[in-house]
């Protein structure tokens, strides 16, 4: 369902997005994305997706294409968890979408309270990620949200730090995918990116 709030004139491009990865409206958005060589380190292929959230018609198009992504595999879910830190932009929309809570994963010493700990090696280093225990229910099922998979290090750890929590991770939504750096095999859960982008300079 398209949001009321969507313009009557934009709701059917909005539509398409929802139902097929092909359509006008992700093709739209991919016009949207900024690539920029050699950034942050040599050989790397930067694909900014920030220009998107420029555009409230774009930004309309992703959100309802996750929204779909999650609900036709898994109609019931309890907590949308977003990674630090662009999953922020995308997982509290979702989260209200589906009426269900947002749990942030962050890098280590930006929770309060107790919290679950995990290394993740990135493409650029190693991260120690964190969740607070309290955030996750026993039993309760998650979606995981981000940017971008590149090495799938990052998606790795917060499938772990879940699971350490209590929850169950059903899947994991990206904007971007970089296929060909096959992060999405190590990850632990099925990953569904909107849009494949090259990776390499």
């Amino acid at each position: 369902k398209v949001p009321s709030h969507v313009p009557v004139q934009l709701r059917n491009f909005v539509k398409m997005a929802a139902q097929d990865q092909k359509d006008e409206g992700m093709e739209y958005v991919k016009t949207l994305i900024e690539s920029h060589e050699n950034f942050p380190i040599p050989g790397v292929l930067f694909q900014d997706m920030f220009p998107i959230l420029r555009d409230p018609v774009a930004a309309e198009i992703i959100y309802n294409r996750m929204q779909s992504l999650i609900t036709s595999r898994h109609p019931k879910v309890d907590v949308v968890v977003g990674l630090d830190a662009r999953g922020f932009l995308f997982g509290p929309v979702l989260a209200s979408r589906l009426a269900c809570s947002f749990v942030p994963i962050r890098k280590k010493g930006k929770l309060p309270g107790e919290c679950e700990q995990v290394s993740s090696i990135k493409e650029y280093g190693e991260d120690i990620l964190e969740i607070q225990k309290s955030a996750i229910k026993p039993g309760d099922k998650v979606a995981i949200v981000d940017d971008l998979i590149a090495t799938g290090g990052t998606l790795k750890a917060a499938v772990e730090l879940i699971k350490k929590a209590g929850g169950e991770p059903l899947l994991a939504t990206c904007v971007i995918g970089l296929p060909a750096l096959e992060g999405e095999k190590k990850v632990g859960v099925p990953v569904y990116a909107l849009l494949p982008l090259p990776a390499g300079c």
